[in-house]
């Protein structure tokens, strides 16, 4: 419990600080979401490897209730030196205690993919990567990334170096309605090389699927966007019952151990969250469309987590559950 308090400090001390930014900027301003991601670093926000593997998730849900309701960008961040760490430790990688001290992004969900986006040749003390890494975000940010690429029919990850380099061209970042200010890039790999002693995992082909769909990251990132409206909504009755309905789904996804149910809620969560925040701005009226204003910020961002790195089958879940509505 005193080490949940402290984490809880922690949390606290780094939204006073940065109280008072103009969070809105965080969607298009990367140097400014850059200062913000160092301080809650800095802060320790990110060193889960330091708690037992029992508190981590109780810490996430702890994480993503304050982080999320300042920034979207910021929790997205946040996601990606988790899942960085994360693999990291449950790898056992030798190399795990240097990297934890980096700043780390991933770039590992066109593993998901049923064909190979980047594929590798053996060399003697490491491999070639050739392929084109799309929508790596944290360029200017993160100081390495976690790059998933295929050999030999298993799925690898890698750390590199996240920069540009010979046969790491990094490509411009696409103009995006929401999350600009991540600075997702496309990256092009050409006989690009990474030492063996840096491959962080090697596992048959769909291991990260299987792993993926247990996470509730983004059903806790969800839930802070919800947490957010919420206290942006200006009508009491929609307040009272929108915090009502997300304590409900909150519980569900908690006790769940189920992917199957996992992803269910997942859709459930989205359409409660966007349902609260469209209706708030409806009653809100004209100046919901104010770029400062809260709700059409978290309207953006419930989008972008909610398209980020879906598999076929949660797909087909969101247009089956549309279908049975017409």
């Amino acid at each position: 419990m005193n080490l949940i308090k402290n984490y809880s400090k922690k949390i606290k001390k780094t939204v006073e600080i940065l109280e008072g930014t103009p969070y809105h900027l965080l969607d298009t301003n990367t140097p400014l979401l850059k200062a913000a991601f160092d301080i809650a670093y800095e802060n320790r926000l990110f060193a889960f490897y330091k708690y037992d593997s029992q508190l981590q998730d109780s810490l996430k849900r702890k994480l993503f209730s304050k982080l999320t309701p300042i920034s979207g960008n910021l929790s997205f961040l946040a996601i990606q030196i988790l899942a960085a760490n994360s693999i990291m430790n449950k790898n056992n990688f030798a190399k795990k205690e240097y990297y934890a001290k980096k700043k780390c992004g991933i770039a590992i969900n066109h593993l998901r993919a049923n064909k190979t986006i980047v594929e590798a040749t053996q060399t003697e003390d490491g491999y070639k990567l050739n392929g084109t890494l799309t929508w790596a975000s944290g360029y200017k940010i993160f100081d390495h990334l976690l790059i998933g690429f295929h050999f030999n029919n298993k799925e690898y990850e890698v750390m590199a170096r996240f920069q540009k380099a010979q046969g790491f061209t990094i490509l411009e970042a696409p103009e995006t309605f929401v999350g600009f200010g991540l600075n997702t890039v496309n990256i092009k790999l050409d006989n690009f090389f990474v030492e063996k002693a840096n491959v962080v995992s090697s596992n048959d082909i769909g291991n990260y699927t299987r792993n993926k769909s247990l996470s509730k990251t983004v059903h806790y990132a969800l839930y802070g966007l919800g947490l957010g409206a919420v206290d942006a909504i200006e009508d009491e009755r929609l307040k009272k019952e929108s915090l009502k309905r997300l304590k409900k789904i909150k519980k569900a996804f908690n006790n769940s151990t189920c992917g199957e149910e996992l992803d269910q809620l997942r859709i459930k969560l989205f359409i409660t969250v966007q349902g609260m925040i469209t209706t708030g701005m409806v009653l809100n009226g004209g100046k919901s469309i104010l770029i400062e204003k809260r709700l059409q910020q978290y309207y953006r961002e419930l989008i972008m987590f909610n398209s980020n790195g879906l598999n076929s089958t949660i797909k087909g879940l969101f247009l089956e559950d549309y279908l049975k509505k017409s």
